[in-house]
């Protein structure tokens, strides 16, 4: 019986010490854990903190300034941990920082132009089911498909018919599957994870060519934001709600010329980038001027023009535009790709920006590249811009005792002060 008793105390005293063993174990995890999430943590507040210093105090010469600052925290230690943010572009290169979503297409917008060109040809068949998610009717376009398809499936749902919430909504839209959108960026953290580049060893299915093949989502975004942030700090102005001693003030314009500009905003379809190829007037009546005649208005130099961009717009406050692709941060294989037979503006862009350790600072800089005409330099300020709002942080906290990681994904609106956080996830 002693021996017995002793044999089952022996067999308690074990499964005790296994038990105690293991939640000590998993204790010690979930620790680390902790220390890797907030490791991640402290990275996203950094990078924010950054995007909010160059909001509220900009470097208007230098359109890197903040991308560099940002590059700087994009390591960095914690007492029990340290932090990690990368991201990996169109072209193969892996950058330290945030990733800058105007290096994207917004498909919201004009971006979607561009679909049938850099798919083909597998968006033939699917740009106008594109067309018909967005658009407000429930018509639909030749080869497209609307309300009634979609709740016609065993899993029903209705089309959004607006602007689409994330790229991911894409894998929604009748023809196009989540290996189109996502390619090998199951996870879309625009990262190249382990199981993203190991051939057959695990899903998704992708070459093990040390490259991120990111899909639709490597080139087209639906995050991006216009005007926002302005080179002097000071909030926007908004060309109905503005007054020309405003305009005199902060952009450097002559009297003349205000008016002109505010007679001008008021006609159905202005846009500040017609100022590149339409003069202010010639025969401009000052009201002030009516016994003498009429007062010459004096053309726009391309500093106020580009004054204008920076400082005005004329999207309602309440009513935020979509984005422009950013100059200085578009892959080069995007830019080929919009520019089919213009190889050699790609280049001389590609140049340009390359050459200036500031960055391309205005659009108006672009007068500089060879055969640049009035047209062709409109249609450019129209697509792009020098300066960005929105950027996806993609943190990878390790913990400094057990290696444990933990990603925070999540995109960010600079536009305004405090930062927005638009998405937010943790893996």
């Amino acid at each position: 019986m002693i021996i017995w008793a002793i044999s089952i105390c022996a067999l308690l005293v074990t499964s005790l010490m296994v038990f105690a063993g293991r939640q000590s174990m998993l204790g010690h995890e979930t620790v680390d854990r902790v220390r890797a999430r907030w490791a991640a943590r402290a990275g996203v507040e950094s990078t924010i903190a950054v995007m909010a210093h160059h909001t509220e105090e900009p470097e208007f010469d230098h359109a890197l300034a903040m991308n560099l600052d940002m590059e700087l925290v994009a390591s960095g230690e914690t007492d029990h941990g340290s932090w990690s943010i990368l991201y990996d572009d169109l072209d193969g290169q892996r950058w330290p920082g945030p990733m800058d979503e105007h290096m994207k297409l917004n498909v919201n917008g004009d971006g979607r132009g561009y679909i049938a060109v850099i798919f083909s040809p597998l968006s033939w068949g699917v740009s106008p089911a594109i067309e018909d998610w967005i658009d407000e009717d429930d018509d639909p376009r030749d080869l497209g498909v609307e309300r009634d398809y979609y709740l016609s499936l065993d899993a029903r749902y209705e089309p959004r018919n607006d602007y689409l919430w994330h790229i991911a909504e894409m894998e929604l839209i009748a023809g196009l599957e989540p290996e189109d959108i996502r390619g090998e960026d199951w996870n879309l953290n625009n990262r190249l994870d382990e199981n993203e580049d190991d051939g057959d060893g695990s899903l998704p299915e992708d070459e093990p060519d040390n490259r991120l093949d990111g899909g639709w989502a490597a080139y087209l975004t639906a995050s991006t934001i216009a005007d926002g942030a302005t080179a002097s700090g000071l909030p926007r102005m908004y060309f109905p709600a503005t007054r020309i001693e405003d305009l005199q003030e902060r952009i450097g314009l002559e009297p003349t010329q205000a008016e002109a500009l505010m007679t001008m905003a008021k006609e159905d379809g202005f846009e500040l980038e017609s100022l590149i190829t339409t003069p202010l007037g010639d025969d401009f009546v000052d009201d002030n001027d009516n016994a003498s005649g009429s007062g010459t208005v004096v053309p726009l130099e391309d500093w106020q023009i580009t004054a204008l961009f920076d400082e005005t717009t004329t999207n309602k406050p309440h009513q935020q535009g979509v984005g422009k692709l950013n100059i200085n941060t578009v892959p080069r294989t995007l830019l080929l790709d919009m520019y089919t037979g213009q190889e050699d503006l790609v280049e001389n862009i590609l140049s340009m920006r390359r050459n200036r350790a500031e960055g391309i600072t205005s659009i108006m800089d672009l007068r500089e590249l060879p055969d640049m005409t009035d047209d062709l330099l409109w249609q450019l300020a129209r697509t792009f811009t020098t300066r960005s709002n929105v950027y996806t942080i993609t943190s990878r906290g390790r913990s400094g005792s057990s290696g444990a990681e933990v990603e925070i994904v999540t995109t960010v609106d600079r536009s305004t002060v405090p930062v927005r956080i638009l998405e937010y996830r943790e893996e």
